[in-house]
């Protein structure tokens, strides 16, 4: 009984499509592409990442999600790029908790004075 149970989850996708069971957050940042350096900077309530990457041909896009998992520790496939793929303001999925997440931005800007 209790396989049958498993396996009529496993088709309806119940272990992969529930969002409860992981913390994602979402973080608008405003991204300068074609910097000297990257960068993590904040203004206000503002996140504003400067990247080394030119923006042709998603470089920079690709760049950021780099950029930002190795701020975060976390891995690229954690990241997801939701809104803005060719605006300079850009809406990250971020499989992490918001309050860590910040935390180790926040620590970039202090890495970066």
């Amino acid at each position: 009984m209790i396989d049958l149970l498993i396996t009529a989850l496993k088709r309806e996708n119940y272990f992969h499509t529930h969002d409860y069971l992981r913390a994602n957050m979402q973080l608008y940042v405003k991204v300068k592409p074609n910097q000297r350096f990257d960068k993590v900077e904040k203004i206000g309530v503002e996140w504003i990442i400067k990247l080394k990457a030119p923006a042709v041909d998603g470089k920079a896009n690709e760049h950021l999600i780099e950029y930002l998992s190795e701020v975060l520790k976390i891995s690229k496939s954690k990241i997801v790029l939701k809104k803005g793929h060719t605006a300079r303001i850009k809406c990250l999925e971020i499989e992490m908790e918001e309050k860590e997440a910040f935390n180790k931005l926040n620590q970039q800007i202090s890495v970066n004075i």
